[in-house]
């Protein structure tokens, strides 16, 4: 809880554009970063919706964010319900050439799942119902298959608390 208070103290809400490296926006998205790191989910982290949510994400029901799904820049970040992040990173980070950085809005349809090691970039736009393979980017969504969804962990049935045991 205190990574969410500090967020909304240091930096507020994230907002789209390509920002100076090393100018006042910039030290504040890295020092909110840094605290990210240091802090993490804490007690929400058996609730991450949530925990995405407070941090100012726009995230519909029925999504299934696996522990180890990275997402940074969370005002930028429109998941639509019934959604599966399966240890994907979903960042609207990007560098440029020039010395500056760009935020840009994604948005992932519903339905979809994003596979284990993919990443979704600034500006990605998925439509309803893409699966993006493992080990695959927003850059490469023809290749999106409705087979790939067998991939997603977090699509998978839990094996029954006995089988847990052994």
């Amino acid at each position: 809880l205190l990574f969410i208070a500090a967020k909304w103290c240091i930096i507020g809400r994230y907002k789209e554009g390509r920002y100076p490296i090393f100018g006042a926006y910039y030290l504040r998205w890295w020092m909110v970063n840094q605290l990210q790191e240091l802090l993490g989910a804490g007690i929400l982290e058996r609730n991450l919706s949530l925990y995405y949510r407070l941090l100012g994400a726009r995230i519909g029901a029925g999504v299934k964010i696996s522990k180890d799904t990275a997402l940074s820049e969370f005002d930028l970040l429109f998941i639509e319900s019934d959604v599966a992040l399966d240890n994907a990173t979903v960042r609207p980070f990007a560098m440029d050439t020039r010395g500056c950085f760009t935020l840009r809005r994604i948005q992932i349809g519903e339905n979809s799942c994003v596979c284990a090691k993919s990443i979704i970039a600034g500006g990605a736009i998925l439509p309803a119902s893409t699966c993006v393979a493992p080990l695959s980017s927003s850059h490469e969504l023809c290749d999106a298959r409705p087979e790939n969804r067998r991939h997603c962990r977090p699509l998978r049935a839990l094996p029954p608390l006995w089988l847990k045991v052994l």
